[in-house]
């Protein structure tokens, strides 16, 4: 096994994260790496790896991104990139717990972390894994990584938008398919810089949608790795569009990884409009997403949006402390609120139901004001 400093160029995997996945596979590729073993979308053989390994009452991402990394190295990974953070939110320790149970099952393999609240140590971590980049060479493939994520946020919400109205369906989907390829092989700034006109007209010029449809539309907050990750938050959006509702949700990526608004100093972005939103409910920052559920609740009311949808994973602390403060929220601005608990036993018909008795509530809400 290789030491612990020692970066040998093989195979990088990294977790499978709803359509975030794709920045990865950019940045990566940025990074003149080829070798790359895509994780598996997760399935029912990820959660039966998930429950056999993961301690019982750890957090449901947790337990996810350890079975898609099993899966991995089972594929001929090596190399395992992560996000870790500081705080009090859980996935700081993420990595070591299972770097120790990766350890235990025998697997050779080399853990690679970058810390998102220390971009410049980022950066370090990207030039140590890169094909023999040099620094500028690293932060050019950072730059367009994040400039592409902005991209990759801009056609999750055309998705959630047109999906909700279009005429033939699946429709949507297919040009959303056909926009992250754009995104993919993009290349060149100035390429890059079209791809927010080009998406935009994809969407508008192939999908056919009913105009004259007033729908409900609800927000999605809660912790970012259930917000976006399909199998976990048993496709929500596609349920929630399925009943004609329009939906998205402002906690992204891109709040932690696109550095050239963290660096602009005319640019306030959304999160921290939305914590500055969340003080008066919740004075500091408790971890996680905490602070941006509620202030993205109060928003989105000020917005015109008729509800909210809160989720987060089984013991997620920073999450239960927000449900624990949304209903007053919800009272005080006079905004609909479901919070939903989802781990890997979460059914889908209660799930389903739940959802449907919710959008019903909203639209004779709706209907009466």
């Amino acid at each position: 096994m290789k030491s612990e400093g020692e970066y040998g160029k093989m195979p990088i995997t990294y977790p499978y994260f709803g359509s975030i996945t794709y920045i990865f596979e950019i940045l990566m590729r940025g990074l003149g790496r080829e070798d790359i073993i895509h994780p598996k979308k997760p399935s029912k053989k990820t959660a039966h790896l998930d429950s056999l390994y993961s301690p019982e009452f750890v957090c449901t991402p947790f337990k996810i991104t350890l079975g898609t990394f099993i899966e991995s190295l089972e594929a001929g990974a090596y190399e395992l990139a992560f996000g870790a953070s500081q705080g009090t939110c859980r996935l700081g320790y993420y990595y070591p717990i299972q770097k120790m149970i990766l350890t235990e099952l025998g697997y050779d393999f080399k853990f690679i972390t970058f810390d998102w609240d220390h971009p410049w140590e980022c950066v370090q971590q990207f030039k140590k894994i890169s094909d023999d980049y040099n620094l500028t060479q690293t932060i050019c493939a950072f730059r367009i990584a994040w400039i592409k994520s902005r991209y990759i946020d801009l056609v999750d919400k055309l998705l959630r938008y047109y999906r909700a109205l279009e005429i033939n369906k699946g429709s949507s989907d297919s040009i959303a398919e056909q926009a992250f390829q754009l995104i993919l092989e993009a290349k060149g700034m100035g390429n890059i810089r079209k791809l927010k006109k080009k998406i935009t007209n994809l969407f508008q010029k192939e999908i056919e949608i009913n105009r004259n449809s007033n729908p409900i539309k609800i927000g999605v907050v809660g912790e970012i790795y259930v917000v976006h990750e399909p199998t976990l938050n048993l496709d929500i959006y596609r349920k929630l569009n399925d009943l004609g509702v329009v939906c998205n949700t402002h906690n992204t990526v891109g709040k932690l990884f696109d550095i050239g608004k963290k660096l602009n100093p005319f640019v306030r972005e959304h999160y921290n409009i939305s914590r500055k939103t969340a003080k008066p409910y919740l004075p500091y920052n408790c971890g996680g997403c905490a602070q941006d559920s509620i202030g993205d609740t109060i928003l989105c009311k000020r917005q015109g949006w008729n509800g909210m949808i809160h989720l987060y994973p089984f013991t997620c602390l920073p999450e239960i402390i927000a449900r624990s403060i949304l209903p007053q929220i919800s009272k005080k601005y006079g905004m609909p609120v479901l919070s939903l608990v989802v781990d890997e036993q979460t059914g889908e018909a209660g799930f389903q139901t739940r959802l449907e008795a919710f959008v019903d509530l909203l639209v004779r809400k709706k209907d009466e004001e």
